[in-house]
Protein backbone atom coordinates (compact mmCIF):
# COMPACT_ATOMS: atom_id res chain seq x y z
CA UNK A 1 0.00 0.00 0.00
CA UNK A 2 1.16 3.38 -0.73
CA UNK A 3 0.80 4.68 2.84
CA UNK A 4 2.44 1.62 3.96
CA UNK A 5 5.43 1.86 1.86
CA UNK A 6 6.34 5.53 2.64
CA UNK A 7 5.53 5.81 6.51
CA UNK A 8 8.38 5.05 8.76
CA UNK A 9 7.81 6.30 12.07
CA UNK A 10 10.62 7.95 13.48
CA UNK A 11 10.98 9.74 16.50
CA UNK A 12 14.39 10.80 17.60
CA UNK A 13 15.61 11.11 21.25
CA UNK A 14 17.49 14.37 20.38
CA UNK A 15 14.45 15.97 18.92
CA UNK A 16 12.60 14.91 21.52
CA UNK A 17 15.07 16.37 24.07
CA UNK A 18 15.36 19.93 22.05
CA UNK A 19 11.51 20.11 22.15
CA UNK A 20 11.07 19.15 25.64
CA UNK A 21 13.79 21.81 26.82
CA UNK A 22 12.64 24.50 24.54
CA UNK A 23 9.12 24.60 23.63
CA UNK A 24 8.06 22.33 26.34
CA UNK A 25 9.32 24.72 29.04
CA UNK A 26 7.43 27.60 27.54
CA UNK A 27 5.00 25.81 27.83
CA UNK A 28 5.06 24.82 31.49
CA UNK A 29 5.76 28.53 31.86
CA UNK A 30 3.12 29.94 29.82
CA UNK A 31 -0.17 27.62 30.70
CA UNK A 32 1.25 27.27 34.37
CA UNK A 33 1.43 23.96 33.93
CA UNK A 34 2.60 21.12 37.67
CA UNK A 35 3.50 17.68 37.36
CA UNK A 36 2.16 15.13 39.47
CA UNK A 37 3.61 11.60 40.07
CA UNK A 38 6.43 12.22 36.91
CA UNK A 39 8.71 10.51 38.84
CA UNK A 40 7.19 7.39 38.27
CA UNK A 41 9.20 7.38 34.94
CA UNK A 42 12.09 7.03 36.85
CA UNK A 43 11.41 3.37 37.34
CA UNK A 44 8.77 3.04 34.60
CA UNK A 45 10.52 1.97 31.50
CA UNK A 46 9.37 1.67 27.71
CA UNK A 47 7.34 -0.49 26.19
CA UNK A 48 4.26 1.36 27.26
CA UNK A 49 0.98 2.86 26.52
CA UNK A 50 0.25 6.48 27.15
CA UNK A 51 -3.23 7.50 27.33
CA UNK A 52 -5.12 10.83 28.75
CA UNK A 53 -8.14 13.19 28.71
CA UNK A 54 -8.25 15.61 25.72
CA UNK A 55 -8.78 18.78 26.99
CA UNK A 56 -7.11 20.97 24.45
CA UNK A 57 -5.77 21.08 21.34
CA UNK A 58 -2.24 21.24 23.15
CA UNK A 59 -2.22 17.92 24.71
CA UNK A 60 0.32 16.02 23.31
CA UNK A 61 2.78 18.60 24.11
CA UNK A 62 2.08 19.59 27.46
CA UNK A 63 2.22 15.68 27.81
CA UNK A 64 5.37 15.26 26.42
CA UNK A 65 7.48 18.09 28.35
CA UNK A 66 7.38 15.91 31.25
CA UNK A 67 7.23 12.67 29.55
CA UNK A 68 11.37 11.63 29.25
CA UNK A 69 10.77 9.29 25.94
CA UNK A 70 9.62 9.76 22.78
CA UNK A 71 6.12 8.90 22.26
CA UNK A 72 4.36 8.44 19.01
CA UNK A 73 1.09 9.88 19.33
CA UNK A 74 -2.01 8.12 17.03
CA UNK A 75 -3.12 11.88 15.38
CA UNK A 76 -5.68 12.48 12.73
CA UNK A 77 -3.92 12.42 9.02
CA UNK A 78 -6.36 15.82 8.93
CA UNK A 79 -3.25 17.74 10.66
CA UNK A 80 -0.87 16.10 8.30
CA UNK A 81 -1.75 17.34 4.93
CA UNK A 82 0.64 20.22 5.10
CA UNK A 83 4.00 19.68 3.79
CA UNK A 84 5.56 21.22 6.83
CA UNK A 85 3.23 19.34 9.15
CA UNK A 86 3.74 16.27 7.24
CA UNK A 87 7.39 15.99 7.57
CA UNK A 88 7.42 17.40 11.35
CA UNK A 89 4.83 14.48 12.54
CA UNK A 90 5.84 12.04 10.98
CA UNK A 91 9.89 12.48 9.94
CA UNK A 92 10.54 13.96 13.51
CA UNK A 93 7.64 12.99 15.64
CA UNK A 94 6.73 9.80 14.63
CA UNK A 95 3.40 10.59 14.73
CA UNK A 96 0.74 7.08 13.53
CA UNK A 97 -1.41 8.90 11.16
CA UNK A 98 -5.61 7.39 11.64
CA UNK A 99 -8.44 8.50 9.46
CA UNK A 100 -11.48 7.07 8.26
CA UNK A 101 -8.98 6.07 5.10
CA UNK A 102 -6.34 4.18 6.93
CA UNK A 103 -7.59 0.58 7.98
CA UNK A 104 -7.78 -0.36 11.52
CA UNK A 105 -5.66 -2.60 10.92
CA UNK A 106 -3.08 -1.21 9.45
CA UNK A 107 -2.65 1.53 12.10
CA UNK A 108 -2.71 -1.61 14.98
CA UNK A 109 0.03 -3.02 13.08
CA UNK A 110 2.19 0.23 12.86
CA UNK A 111 1.69 0.41 16.60
CA UNK A 112 1.68 -3.54 17.69
CA UNK A 113 5.42 -2.97 15.68
CA UNK A 114 6.26 0.21 17.58
CA UNK A 115 5.27 -1.56 21.38
CA UNK A 116 6.63 -5.34 20.74
CA UNK A 117 9.22 -4.99 18.31
CA UNK A 118 11.10 -1.51 18.79
CA UNK A 119 10.09 -1.13 22.52
CA UNK A 120 8.68 2.37 22.00
CA UNK A 121 6.14 4.60 23.68
CA UNK A 122 2.56 5.42 22.07
CA UNK A 123 0.20 7.64 23.32
CA UNK A 124 -3.32 8.10 22.17
CA UNK A 125 -6.18 10.11 23.81
CA UNK A 126 -9.49 7.20 23.49
CA UNK A 127 -12.37 10.04 23.08
CA UNK A 128 -10.90 10.64 19.37
CA UNK A 129 -10.94 14.54 19.56
CA UNK A 130 -10.49 17.13 22.13
CA UNK A 131 -13.41 18.64 24.03
CA UNK A 132 -15.66 21.60 23.15
CA UNK A 133 -16.87 21.70 26.69
CA UNK A 134 -14.20 20.61 29.46
CA UNK A 135 -15.81 17.10 29.48
CA UNK A 136 -14.65 14.48 27.51
CA UNK A 137 -16.60 12.44 24.91
CA UNK A 138 -17.07 8.81 26.31
CA UNK A 139 -13.74 6.42 24.39
CA UNK A 140 -14.12 4.49 21.42
CA UNK A 141 -14.14 0.79 22.84
CA UNK A 142 -11.95 -0.05 20.41
CA UNK A 143 -9.32 1.30 22.13
CA UNK A 144 -10.21 -0.92 25.42
CA UNK A 145 -9.60 -4.02 22.42
CA UNK A 146 -6.03 -2.38 21.49
CA UNK A 147 -4.97 -2.06 25.02
CA UNK A 148 -5.80 -5.77 25.86
CA UNK A 149 -4.22 -6.86 22.52
CA UNK A 150 -0.85 -5.16 23.45
CA UNK A 151 -0.88 -5.95 26.95
CA UNK A 152 1.70 -3.27 27.65
CA UNK A 153 1.62 -1.31 30.75
CA UNK A 154 -0.94 2.00 30.45
CA UNK A 155 0.19 5.12 31.88
CA UNK A 156 -2.46 7.74 32.59
CA UNK A 157 -2.05 11.30 31.78
CA UNK A 158 -4.93 13.51 33.74
CA UNK A 159 -5.01 16.45 32.69
CA UNK A 160 -6.88 19.59 34.66
CA UNK A 161 -7.47 23.11 33.78
CA UNK A 162 -5.98 22.58 30.19
CA UNK A 163 -9.69 22.84 28.93
CA UNK A 164 -10.01 26.53 30.62
CA UNK A 165 -6.17 27.82 30.06
CA UNK A 166 -7.04 27.45 26.23
CA UNK A 167 -10.44 26.20 25.31
CA UNK A 168 -10.99 24.34 21.70
CA UNK A 169 -13.10 26.92 20.31
CA UNK A 170 -10.65 29.74 21.53
CA UNK A 171 -7.31 31.60 20.33
CA UNK A 172 -6.83 33.37 23.45
CA UNK A 173 -4.91 31.70 26.09
CA UNK A 174 -6.13 32.38 30.01
CA UNK A 175 -3.75 33.03 32.58
CA UNK A 176 -4.77 30.23 34.92
CA UNK A 177 -3.50 26.69 36.08
CA UNK A 178 -2.60 23.19 34.64
CA UNK A 179 -2.30 20.13 36.32
CA UNK A 180 -1.18 16.52 34.86
CA UNK A 181 -0.97 13.73 36.93
CA UNK A 182 0.15 10.89 36.11
CA UNK A 183 -0.42 7.18 37.08
CA UNK A 184 -0.81 3.77 36.15
CA UNK A 185 -3.76 2.52 34.96
CA UNK A 186 -3.55 -0.73 34.03
CA UNK A 187 -0.72 -3.50 34.34
CA UNK A 188 -0.21 -6.23 31.82
CA UNK A 189 -1.49 -8.34 34.08
CA UNK A 190 -4.84 -6.90 34.81
CA UNK A 191 -5.28 -5.85 30.81
CA UNK A 192 -4.75 -10.25 30.57
CA UNK A 193 -7.04 -10.91 33.12
CA UNK A 194 -10.20 -8.35 33.08
CA UNK A 195 -12.86 -8.64 30.88
CA UNK A 196 -12.59 -6.23 27.85
CA UNK A 197 -16.10 -4.19 29.45
CA UNK A 198 -14.42 -3.82 32.50
CA UNK A 199 -11.25 -2.24 30.78
CA UNK A 200 -13.55 0.05 29.16
CA UNK A 201 -15.20 1.03 31.74
CA UNK A 202 -12.45 1.71 33.79
CA UNK A 203 -10.92 3.98 31.07
CA UNK A 204 -13.89 5.81 30.46
CA UNK A 205 -13.97 6.42 34.63
CA UNK A 206 -10.24 7.33 34.48
CA UNK A 207 -10.57 9.67 31.81
CA UNK A 208 -14.00 11.21 33.67
CA UNK A 209 -13.62 15.15 34.31
CA UNK A 210 -15.23 18.30 34.20
CA UNK A 211 -12.93 21.53 34.02
CA UNK A 212 -15.19 24.08 34.87
CA UNK A 213 -16.59 21.99 38.28
CA UNK A 214 -12.58 21.55 39.13
CA UNK A 215 -12.01 25.07 38.82
CA UNK A 216 -14.90 26.38 40.87
CA UNK A 217 -14.34 23.92 43.40
CA UNK A 218 -10.68 25.32 44.24
CA UNK A 219 -11.43 29.07 43.45
CA UNK A 220 -9.33 28.88 40.81
CA UNK A 221 -9.70 31.32 38.09
CA UNK A 222 -8.73 31.73 34.39
CA UNK A 223 -8.60 35.44 33.65
CA UNK A 224 -9.00 36.87 30.04
CA UNK A 225 -10.45 40.32 29.13
CA UNK A 226 -11.75 37.96 25.36
CA UNK A 227 -12.87 35.13 27.26
CA UNK A 228 -16.12 34.87 25.12
CA UNK A 229 -13.92 35.04 21.89
CA UNK A 230 -15.24 32.97 19.15
CA UNK A 231 -17.61 30.93 21.19
CA UNK A 232 -19.77 30.85 18.45
CA UNK A 233 -17.40 27.97 17.25
CA UNK A 234 -19.28 26.14 19.56
CA UNK A 235 -22.14 27.47 20.27
CA UNK A 236 -24.30 28.54 17.51
CA UNK A 237 -28.10 28.68 18.64
CA UNK A 238 -29.56 31.12 20.22
CA UNK A 239 -31.74 29.25 23.79
CA UNK A 240 -33.76 32.52 24.04
CA UNK A 241 -34.79 33.32 20.19
CA UNK A 242 -33.67 29.76 19.07
CA UNK A 243 -32.08 32.01 16.04
CA UNK A 244 -29.36 29.85 13.75
CA UNK A 245 -25.47 31.31 13.78
CA UNK A 246 -27.34 34.53 15.00
CA UNK A 247 -24.32 34.33 18.23
CA UNK A 248 -21.26 36.56 18.16
CA UNK A 249 -18.59 37.01 20.81
CA UNK A 250 -16.50 40.70 21.41
CA UNK A 251 -14.58 40.63 24.74
CA UNK A 252 -16.60 38.93 27.77
CA UNK A 253 -19.75 38.99 26.20
CA UNK A 254 -21.63 36.98 23.95
CA UNK A 255 -24.60 37.93 22.51
CA UNK A 256 -27.62 37.07 19.80
CA UNK A 257 -27.84 39.55 16.54
CA UNK A 258 -31.15 38.69 16.49
CA UNK A 259 -32.89 38.89 20.15
CA UNK A 260 -30.49 40.26 22.17
CA UNK A 261 -30.05 37.88 24.70
CA UNK A 262 -26.33 38.15 25.78
CA UNK A 263 -24.21 36.39 28.16
CA UNK A 264 -20.95 37.00 30.07
CA UNK A 265 -18.22 34.53 30.35
CA UNK A 266 -16.68 34.66 33.59
CA UNK A 267 -13.10 33.60 34.69
CA UNK A 268 -14.57 30.81 36.26
CA UNK A 269 -15.98 30.10 32.79
CA UNK A 270 -19.13 30.83 34.26
CA UNK A 271 -21.94 32.20 32.11
CA UNK A 272 -23.70 34.95 33.61
CA UNK A 273 -26.79 36.76 32.04
CA UNK A 274 -26.06 40.25 30.73
CA UNK A 275 -29.28 40.81 28.87
CA UNK A 276 -32.64 39.02 28.76
CA UNK A 277 -33.41 40.02 25.18
CA UNK A 278 -36.47 40.41 23.67
CA UNK A 279 -38.92 38.93 26.10
CA UNK A 280 -41.34 38.36 23.39
CA UNK A 281 -39.22 36.16 21.49
CA UNK A 282 -39.64 32.90 23.55
CA UNK A 283 -40.75 34.45 27.67
CA UNK A 284 -40.98 31.76 29.61
CA UNK A 285 -37.68 29.88 28.51
CA UNK A 286 -35.69 30.38 31.90
CA UNK A 287 -36.61 29.74 35.04
CA UNK A 288 -33.70 31.16 36.85
CA UNK A 289 -29.83 31.53 36.81
CA UNK A 290 -29.31 28.13 38.21
CA UNK A 291 -26.41 25.68 37.02
CA UNK A 292 -27.42 22.97 35.31
CA UNK A 293 -23.83 20.75 35.31
CA UNK A 294 -22.90 18.78 32.52
CA UNK A 295 -20.45 15.22 32.88
CA UNK A 296 -19.32 12.92 30.96
CA UNK A 297 -22.07 10.77 31.74
CA UNK A 298 -24.65 13.40 30.67
CA UNK A 299 -22.76 13.93 27.58
CA UNK A 300 -23.34 10.43 26.69
CA UNK A 301 -27.10 11.57 26.20
CA UNK A 302 -25.93 13.86 23.22
CA UNK A 303 -22.66 11.92 22.09
CA UNK A 304 -21.77 8.80 20.46
CA UNK A 305 -18.42 7.01 20.84
CA UNK A 306 -16.14 9.26 19.41
CA UNK A 307 -18.54 11.45 17.42
CA UNK A 308 -21.00 14.18 18.63
CA UNK A 309 -24.68 12.63 18.07
CA UNK A 310 -28.26 14.73 18.35
CA UNK A 311 -30.55 12.30 17.81
CA UNK A 312 -31.26 10.98 21.10
CA UNK A 313 -31.76 14.41 23.29
CA UNK A 314 -35.53 15.46 24.48
CA UNK A 315 -37.51 17.57 22.77
CA UNK A 316 -37.21 21.53 23.93
CA UNK A 317 -40.52 21.56 24.73
CA UNK A 318 -39.58 19.89 28.33
CA UNK A 319 -36.71 22.43 28.72
CA UNK A 320 -38.93 25.38 29.05
CA UNK A 321 -38.86 26.70 32.18
CA UNK A 322 -35.13 24.73 33.09
CA UNK A 323 -32.77 26.49 34.77
CA UNK A 324 -30.33 28.75 32.55
CA UNK A 325 -27.36 27.01 30.86
CA UNK A 326 -24.13 28.99 33.42
CA UNK A 327 -21.38 26.46 31.20
CA UNK A 328 -20.82 25.52 27.77
CA UNK A 329 -21.07 21.94 29.40
CA UNK A 330 -24.75 22.86 30.28
CA UNK A 331 -25.51 24.66 26.53
CA UNK A 332 -24.44 21.93 24.51
CA UNK A 333 -26.96 19.93 25.06
CA UNK A 334 -29.49 22.17 25.08
CA UNK A 335 -28.24 23.73 21.75
CA UNK A 336 -29.03 19.60 20.32
CA UNK A 337 -32.20 19.99 21.52
CA UNK A 338 -33.19 23.18 19.69
CA UNK A 339 -31.41 21.76 16.79
CA UNK A 340 -33.10 18.67 16.29
CA UNK A 341 -36.49 19.50 16.71
CA UNK A 342 -35.86 22.91 13.83
CA UNK A 343 -34.90 19.89 11.92
CA UNK A 344 -37.42 17.16 12.31
CA UNK A 345 -39.60 20.53 11.06
CA UNK A 346 -37.98 21.05 8.36
CA UNK A 347 -38.14 17.58 6.97
CA UNK A 348 -41.79 17.35 7.74
CA UNK A 349 -42.29 20.62 5.70
CA UNK A 350 -39.99 19.47 3.02
CA UNK A 351 -38.32 23.01 3.71
CA UNK A 352 -36.16 24.11 0.56
CA UNK A 353 -34.33 26.93 2.93
CA UNK A 354 -30.97 26.57 4.05
CA UNK A 355 -30.17 25.22 7.38
CA UNK A 356 -26.56 26.90 7.63
CA UNK A 357 -24.77 28.54 4.78
CA UNK A 358 -21.52 30.78 4.83
CA UNK A 359 -19.59 32.69 2.27
CA UNK A 360 -16.99 33.02 1.50
CA UNK A 361 -15.20 29.72 2.18
CA UNK A 362 -12.76 27.43 0.20
CA UNK A 363 -13.74 23.41 -0.60
CA UNK A 364 -10.53 21.54 -0.97
CA UNK A 365 -9.80 17.78 -2.01
CA UNK A 366 -6.88 14.92 -1.36
CA UNK A 367 -6.68 11.70 -0.38
CA UNK A 368 -5.15 10.28 2.94
CA UNK A 369 -2.47 12.39 3.87
CA UNK A 370 -1.59 13.76 0.55
CA UNK A 371 -1.76 17.84 -0.27
CA UNK A 372 -4.94 18.84 -0.98
CA UNK A 373 -6.20 21.20 -3.84
CA UNK A 374 -8.44 24.22 -3.69
CA UNK A 375 -11.45 22.93 -6.47
CA UNK A 376 -14.28 25.35 -5.58
CA UNK A 377 -14.59 28.76 -4.05
CA UNK A 378 -17.86 30.48 -3.02
CA UNK A 379 -20.84 29.34 -0.97
CA UNK A 380 -21.50 26.46 1.55
CA UNK A 381 -25.53 25.55 2.19
CA UNK A 382 -26.58 22.93 3.78
CA UNK A 383 -30.27 21.54 3.27
CA UNK A 384 -32.31 18.34 4.48
CA UNK A 385 -30.64 16.19 1.85
CA UNK A 386 -27.64 18.39 0.37
CA UNK A 387 -24.34 20.02 0.91
CA UNK A 388 -23.94 22.31 -1.10
CA UNK A 389 -21.48 24.57 -3.12
CA UNK A 390 -21.66 27.12 -5.90
CA UNK A 391 -19.01 28.59 -6.90
CA UNK A 392 -17.79 32.47 -7.09
CA UNK A 393 -14.73 32.03 -8.66
CA UNK A 394 -14.98 28.40 -10.73
CA UNK A 395 -12.01 25.51 -10.61
CA UNK A 396 -13.58 22.45 -11.84
CA UNK A 397 -17.62 23.56 -12.10
CA UNK A 398 -20.09 26.01 -11.25
CA UNK A 399 -21.59 24.11 -8.14
CA UNK A 400 -21.12 20.59 -6.39
CA UNK A 401 -23.39 18.50 -4.56
CA UNK A 402 -22.89 16.58 -1.97
CA UNK A 403 -26.38 14.01 -0.90
CA UNK A 404 -25.80 13.80 2.89
CA UNK A 405 -26.44 10.13 2.46
CA UNK A 406 -23.02 10.04 0.48
CA UNK A 407 -20.84 12.19 3.29
CA UNK A 408 -18.99 9.91 6.12
CA UNK A 409 -16.72 10.76 8.99
CA UNK A 410 -18.07 14.45 9.22
CA UNK A 411 -16.46 16.01 11.34
CA UNK A 412 -13.95 19.40 12.78
CA UNK A 413 -10.06 19.47 12.64
CA UNK A 414 -8.62 21.96 14.84
CA UNK A 415 -11.16 24.99 15.27
CA UNK A 416 -13.10 25.21 12.27
CA UNK A 417 -12.31 23.47 9.76
CA UNK A 418 -15.50 21.23 8.84
CA UNK A 419 -14.01 18.02 7.03
CA UNK A 420 -15.46 15.25 5.42
CA UNK A 421 -15.24 12.22 3.28
CA UNK A 422 -17.07 10.74 0.02
CA UNK A 423 -15.61 7.19 -0.52
CA UNK A 424 -11.97 7.71 -0.61
CA UNK A 425 -11.51 11.25 -1.24
CA UNK A 426 -11.30 13.81 1.64
CA UNK A 427 -12.66 17.20 1.55
CA UNK A 428 -12.10 20.11 3.95
CA UNK A 429 -13.83 23.85 4.33
CA UNK A 430 -11.85 26.21 4.90
CA UNK A 431 -13.73 29.65 6.16
CA UNK A 432 -12.45 32.87 5.33
CA UNK A 433 -14.35 34.40 8.53
CA UNK A 434 -12.22 32.58 11.62
CA UNK A 435 -15.40 32.85 13.76
CA UNK A 436 -17.54 30.86 11.24
CA UNK A 437 -18.46 27.04 13.22
CA UNK A 438 -17.49 24.28 11.28
CA UNK A 439 -19.33 22.34 14.07
CA UNK A 440 -22.69 23.51 12.92
CA UNK A 441 -22.07 21.51 9.78
CA UNK A 442 -20.80 18.42 11.34
CA UNK A 443 -23.86 18.27 13.94
CA UNK A 444 -26.27 18.60 11.75
CA UNK A 445 -25.07 16.17 9.21
CA UNK A 446 -24.68 13.59 11.68
CA UNK A 447 -28.45 14.37 13.18
CA UNK A 448 -29.74 14.57 9.31
CA UNK A 449 -28.41 11.07 8.91
CA UNK A 450 -30.34 9.70 11.75
CA UNK A 451 -33.71 11.37 11.46
CA UNK A 452 -33.69 10.49 7.78
CA UNK A 453 -33.22 6.50 8.46
CA UNK A 454 -34.59 6.46 11.96
CA UNK A 455 -37.54 8.59 11.34
CA UNK A 456 -38.43 9.66 7.88
CA UNK A 457 -37.20 6.36 5.63
CA UNK A 458 -39.21 7.24 3.32
CA UNK A 459 -36.88 10.80 2.49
Amino acid sequence: MILKRRYHPTNFKFFTWLLRYTYGYWLRWSYNISPINSELFSTLKPPFILVGNHTTLLDPFMTNAFVPYPVHWVASDGNMRNPIMRFLLIKLVGSIPKSKAIPDIETVSWIVDLINNRRGVVGMYPEGQSSWTGTPFPAFYSSAKLLRLLRAPVVLAKTRGGYLTKPRWSHIRRTGRTEIEFSVLFTPEQLKSLPLHEIDRQLNDALDYDDSAWCRARGIFFASNRGAESLELALYICPRCKARASLHSKGRLFTCDRCGFSVEYGDDSRLTIANQGDSAAHPNFFSGTGATGSTRRDNEVHTARGTERNSQVSSTDSLVGAPFPDSVAAWMPLQSAMLKNLLEEAIRTRSTEPIFSDEPVRLRRGKRIDSMKTIIRGKIALYTDRLEFTARHSMTAASIVFPIDTIEAEGVLKWNFFEFYQGMNVYRVVFSDPKASGKKYADTIGLLRELNKNHFPGL
